[in-house]
């Protein structure tokens, strides 16, 4: 258990499968992270790594027939005036009871990758959230309504009482996703996560949207999981980072060392594969090799020796990297580091 008083949500040892009838997918496996109050945790990896299912997994909404198999997702709930500590086992919660009800929008909230299908087409932008006011708040429709109004203007959409009344088909991306951001935030969650928020946003409206979860975060002092494969984004915002590969966090630190120090060979490909302005020119994109693997194709041994340049024959390839402590909150899981083995 973290002793850092700061710590809000702590998991360790989790595993997530998804029993199919073709086999047993294992999406997320032996993961360990502890996101701390305040913070910007970035969570990077490539498609089909374990970042969603990840997130979804402190949100108790892992989509049928996926379960959480084994592990434990505790959240160190503060009483209001701070002086009283609660640690609640959110992966012991029946999925579809009324206590994680309780919990999801309130003490956590999530930003979903597309809002346009994330909002119902059938209800107005205002309706979808006094819904969730309503919910956790208590207040009359008149109140929520008011609260709406207050948190569309605190994410800089203009004139926010027309606004309530209209359809998300009648904003454009960028204010959908302030508008996603503002039914986020409208309980002042403890943790926010953000998955792939800004991706669909051309690049003058990604930077808004940057800067406004910033001062937010700052505002509201929330902590924040903040999922995607831009590490541009993730230099920008986070204070960690956890890389991800094949369902397992291969490297976790904070953000400066794994941007100036990167351990573990894919950490050190991702960031390669950057492009840079003024040192590329001329020359072709780094790429890594290959692809993640699909979910009946794991590799024995280390996830990602087969696109590795740096393989140990005969033992990357073999076993299981242990997770070894290379600098102050800075661990790697490779066997370039240390021999340890993290056997099944």
């Amino acid at each position: 258990m973290a002793n850092d008083e700061r710590a809000l949500i702590e998991i360790n040892s989790l595993k997530v499968i998804f029993p199919l009838d073709e086999g047993t997918v294992r999406a997320v496996e032996d993961v360990d992270l502890v996101i701390k109050r305040g913070q910007v945790m970035g969570v990077v990896g490539e498609s089909g790594c374990g970042k969603t299912v990840t997130a979804q997994s402190i949100m108790r909404i892992v989509p049928d027939p996926g379960r959480i198999e084994h592990g434990e997702i505790l959240f160190h709930r503060r009483s209001p005036d701070g002086t009283k500590k609660e640690i609640i086992d959110i992966a012991k919660m029946d999925p579809r009871g009324s206590e994680i009800r309780s919990y999801r929008g309130k003490e956590v909230a999530m930003i979903f990758q597309e809002p346009l299908s994330s909002f119902s087409p059938l209800h107005t932008i205002g309706n979808q959230i006094m819904e969730a006011i309503l919910l956790h708040q208590d207040v009359n429709k008149k109140q929520a309504r008011e609260i709406a109004k207050e948190m569309l203007a605190r994410v800089r959409i203009p004139n926010p009482t027309r606004r309530l009344d209209q359809y998300p088909h009648e904003f454009s991306g960028g204010m959908r996703q302030r508008a996603m951001i503002a039914m986020a935030l409208t309980c002042k969650p403890a943790l926010l996560m953000a998955e792939e928020p800004t991706t669909a946003l051309d690049v003058t409206i990604q930077a808004q949207i940057l800067d406004l979860m910033k001062e937010l975060q700052e505002e509201f002092g929330m902590a924040i999981m903040f999922i995607t494969h831009n590490l541009g984004v993730i230099a920008q915002i986070a204070e960690a980072v956890a890389i991800m590969y094949l369902g397992k966090i291969v490297e976790i630190g904070p953000s400066r060392e794994i941007f100036h120090n990167p351990q573990h060979p894919y950490t050190f490909n991702l960031l390669k594969a950057i492009p840079r302005i003024g040192k590329t020119t001329g020359q072709h994109l780094v790429a890594i090799e290959g692809a993640v693997p699909g979910p009946f194709e794991r590799p024995s041994g280390c996830t990602f020796y087969p696109r590795c340049e740096r393989i140990i024959p005969n033992r990357c390839d073999m076993h299981n990297p242990g997770v070894t402590r290379v600098g102050e909150g800075h661990a790697v899981r490779c066997f370039l580091y240390s021999e340890d083995t993290d056997e099944d």
